[in-house]
């Protein structure tokens, strides 16, 4: 059995990763005599445990000490706290600072080893004062970045975005360059978990920009990785699978084994999800052929999997194909083809057993849970309530014993489904009860980490440098002005009369007078570039943004507590885009846009940014209202109306059509600028998330709402209840269609 290269590779690199002293080096040498290894599983254990029972109290035996714990992190955990303490202990009455901050270090990795998350950053914390007072740049980085990472496993991302600043600011001061991208690489996926996709693509773009400059193959792959991940979020599908695709390119030419089934992996899940979103839309043909592709990638990682003998993956693998499956089956029984349907389901019971053995074998409770959460859902489409009943509550039971919120909430829904279709309507609903009350929790959870989101500075440079050259050259002819004035006062000063003073005062005018003229002619210019730059930063930001940004130089982001954020979406666009030249089909879009654009104006809508074919704006910032829902749903009506008319005159022309989805949520979010170079308005939170979904559930000409938006709409338009719809990562949502 092997572990995964990539958590080795992962503690190796760690701040204090073990080599081993100079002082132990030497002392090895002259105990090796000593030393017998040959029936020692670990020669390097044995020999350690040789010095360390002839060191006297020194900094070499508090260095000896490391490297035994550091031998022990993975196999004797208990043990390696032992010798750490004695490490401490040690290092305190000798005052040896540098030696107690690598035991601190230490024993962060072993408890981040053997999942201690909260015990782990305790230590790198105690071990970050030390390296503080030692000056020890490199190594206060390289403990903010491991503080960073178990931040972000604990959800604390905010925290971890700090953390991450912290170590990126010591890096770039030590010029980096490796650690730097890694950094940014960290950065970028906390923002993606935490769903702030434009930070998390803005960073991932600085390290692959970094990686590729140092042309590190490797790390050039796990930044193509994470943007096919971030595109994967958004739905946007085949630009994700072009990322995935290049990061296969670069494994193949260095054949590496390892790199090749994981980008299979990435573009097998990229397939699988394409194909639930097309058996969502019930376009189950091509539902079909993604779900067989997907199969086909998997199946290829599997095989290298299997090669490399990396049991944790290949269990990966097996649960992802039975995954798959498991959406075939449902394609079947979508077509009431029920045969194959219980041929594709029994398929994925089969691979799901086998990830199940092996995480079993490793004991990998994370691991056993979302299988047995698979498994659940397998046996639910079979119609054996029963057992998907039994497998929803082990995996709870582990979701409870590990803290995990996401599957604690997941096992609700399903005991609620199971329960409902076996007619136990009150454990059904008590389930569904626990399942809501979860769910608003973990919203309010991930809104207070909203609160105090990071200042975002703006500044434009370009205009300001052009205004101070303007100013300086006026400075400089006033200067020249003066010497002139002065030089001539001299050189007629008691030589001169009356005709030659009044014609030096004549000189004098003219020569102040074209100063005049000049300063005025400049003057001119520079109100007409402020003039200018305000217009373009209007045009750019909120007008009360703009004016916070001028008067203090930067702006605060600011929580509002009730926004409704509208997202557009074009069906079929790639298709649309395939039939088009590319010049027409932006005439096209900024033809679309600039309509849109118009109507929200006109309701007192703020457009927050066109991602692709998708256009978003929001309603009640950045001063607050109280007709925002109904603002934005007469807008949303007017762009359905207003593409209505454009499709009709392409029709009657017989040009491709855009036929476009609307979906509107009402709730908090976060608004401020971000980014210091192309900045931006943009509005983050789950509210924006939802809003996404509310768009993607919704059918073409229809205006989809939220449950929260019909609230505050219910009076001033008739609304159609849709029921419980399922959407992506959110569970089952009530929504509504205005009619």
């Amino acid at each position: 059995m092997k572990t995964n290269p990539q958590l080795i590779s992962t503690l190796t690199l760690l701040p204090f990763g073990k080599v081993l002293s100079r002082g132990t080096l030497l002392m090895l040498i002259l105990f090796s005599s000593l030393s017998i290894v040959a029936q020692d599983a670990n020669p390097l254990l044995d020999s350690l445990r040789q010095v360390l029972s002839n060191s006297s109290d020194s900094p070499q035996k508090i260095d000896v000490l490391n490297d035994i714990a550091w031998e022990l992190k993975f196999d004797d955990p208990e043990e390696a706290r032992k010798y750490l303490a004695q490490a401490i202990e040690l290092s305190n009455k000798i005052d040896y600072k540098k030696g107690a901050g690598q035991a601190y270090n230490n024993w962060g990795v072993v408890e981040t080893i053997h999942e201690n998350k909260s015990k782990a950053i305790a230590n790198y914390e105690k071990a970050l004062v030390i390296r503080q007072e030692l000056d020890d740049k490199k190594g206060v980085a390289s403990i903010y970045n491991n503080i960073g990472n178990l931040q972000s496993e604990l959800e604390a991302y905010e925290d971890a975005l700090i953390s991450f600043q912290y170590s990126l600011r010591i890096r770039e001061e030590l010029k980096d360059s490796q650690k730097i991208a890694n950094v940014h690489y960290n950065i970028s996926v906390t923002n993606e978990i935490w769903g702030n996709y434009s930070e998390a693509l803005d960073h991932i773009f600085q390290c692959l920009e970094i990686s590729q400059q140092m042309n590190d193959q490797s790390n050039i792959i796990n930044a193509y990785n994470v943007i096919g991940n971030i595109k994967t979020e958004l739905e946007l599908f085949e630009e994700a699978k072009e990322n995935y695709e290049k990061a296969m390119a670069i494994a193949l030419e260095m054949e590496d084994d390892w790199e090749i089934a994981s980008a299979h992996n990435n573009i097998g899940n990229n397939k699988d999800d394409f194909g639930e979103r097309n058996l969502d839309e019930d376009d189950f043909k091509a539902a079909f052929q993604k779900f067989k592709e997907a199969i086909q990638s998997h199946e290829a990682a599997l095989a290298l999997r299997q090669k490399m003998e990396y049991d944790d993956e290949v269990s990966a693998s097996y649960n992802n194909i039975g995954l798959v499956y498991k959406n075939i089956g449902s394609y079947h029984l979508k077509l009431k083809e029920k045969d194959a349907a219980k041929q594709a389901l029994e398929k994925a019971l089969d691979y799901l057993q086998k990830s199940l053995n092996i995480r079993e074998e490793l004991e990998d409770k994370q691991g056993i849970m979302e299988v047995y959460n698979g498994i659940g859902d397998v046996k639910r489409r079979q119609e054996k309530y029963k057992e998907a009943i039994q497998f929803a509550n082990q995996y709870l039971a582990i979701a409870n014993e590990i803290g995990d919120d996401k599957f604690r909430q997941n096992a609700y829904k399903d005991l609620s489904k199971a329960y409902e279709a076996t007619g136990k309507y009150q454990l059904a609903l008590n389930n569904q009860k626990k399942y809501d009350d979860l769910r608003y929790d973990r919203l309010d959870e991930s809104r207070t980490r909203f609160n105090s989101r990071r200042e975002a500075i703006f500044g434009d440079r370009k205009k300001q440098l052009e205004i101070d050259k303007k100013q300086l050259e006026i400075d400089k002819q006033e200067a020249a002005i003066q010497k002139a004035s002065l030089q001539k006062k001299v050189l007629i000063g008691g030589a001169a009369g009356l005709l030659l003073v009044l014609g030096l005062l004549y000189n004098r005018f003219l020569i102040k007078n074209r100063a005049n003229k000049t300063l005025e002619e400049k003057n001119s210019i520079i109100a007409e570039e402020q003039k200018r730059s305000e217009s373009l930063l209007l045009n750019i930001l909120p007008k009360a943004t703009a004016d916070e940004l001028k008067e203090k130089g930067s702006t605060a982001a600011k929580k509002h507590t009730s926004v409704s954020v509208l997202f557009t979406d074009f069906k079929s666009f790639t298709q649309v885009t395939e039939s088009m030249e590319a010049e027409a089909l932006v005439a096209l879009l900024d033809y679309c846009y600039r309509g849109f654009d118009e109507i929200v104006q006109r309701h007192n809508i703020e457009k927050i940014k066109t991602i692709g074919d998708a256009y978003m704006c929001a309603g009640g910032l950045p001063e607050a209202n109280e007709t925002h829902a109904i603002d934005i749903v007469k807008a949303a009506l007017e762009m359905q109306e207003f593409m209505n008319k454009v499709n009709a005159e392409r029709e009657a022309l017989d040009q491709p059509i855009l036929s476009m989805r609307t979906g509107i949520h009402t709730g908090p979010v976060v608004a401020g600028i971000v980014g210091s170079k192309k900045f931006a308005y943009d509005i983050w939170g789950d509210t924006v998330n939802i809003a996404a979904r509310m768009e993607s559930s919704s059918e073409i000409g229809r205006v989809n709402i939220s449950d929260a938006t019909y609230q505050l709409v219910k009076d001033s338009f008739e609304c159609i209840y849709r029921g419980k719809i399922s959407a992506k990562n959110k569970g089952e949502v009530d929504m509504y269609f205005i009619s």
